[in-house]
């Protein structure tokens, strides 16, 4: 299993196991607690990872600013005629940059930030940057890109300078 897969495995059984705790521990086994909702909303300000960007906090609006610079590089490449992104060859960079960020969004809910941030994830999940790319997911992906741009403006505007 590819390292990025076992990540994912690994993050989504921790959320799935924290959910069933909170069932176990309430003993109300047909609703979860609605503590456990409220707590996991991403926002654009919500610090993903503490230390993941050039040894500071990475926070949602960073994470966007990111995705909006490794699409606009993708954008360029094909304009030059080198395959990014939507032709199923994005750079080594891109790659690395659209793994980190799917991880790193993932596991949030409660707010449309968190729910474009799942459809992001799962669209690089099986477009898989990392290869064998499924370019036909490529669509999918930039489209689950802009509407982290539209959710979080001031990343967008950050990663286009």
């Amino acid at each position: 299993m590819p390292t990025r897969s076992a990540i994912t495995l690994t993050a989504l059984l921790a959320a799935a196991g924290l959910a069933v705790a909170g069932l176990i521990a309430t003993g109300d086994y047909g609703t979860p607690p609605a503590a456990a909702a409220v707590s996991n909303v991403l926002r654009c300000g919500t610090v993903v990872d503490p230390t993941g960007y050039n040894r500071g906090p990475l926070t949602a609006n960073l994470a966007v600013a990111l995705l909006a610079d490794t699409r606009l590089t993708a954008e360029t490449q094909l304009t030059a005629g080198v395959a990014g992104i939507p032709g199923g060859r994005p750079s080594r960079a891109d790659a690395s940059t659209l793994d980190t960020m799917a991880v790193e969004l993932m596991g949030y809910s409660g707010s449309r930030l968190s729910a474009d941030a799942e459809a992001f994830a799962v669209a690089e999940l099986n477009y898989d940057p990392a290869g064998p790319v499924d370019a036909s997911y490529a669509q999918r992906l930039e489209a689950a890109i802009l509407g982290l741009q539209r959710d979080c403006p001031d990343g967008a505007r950050l990663g286009q300078r």
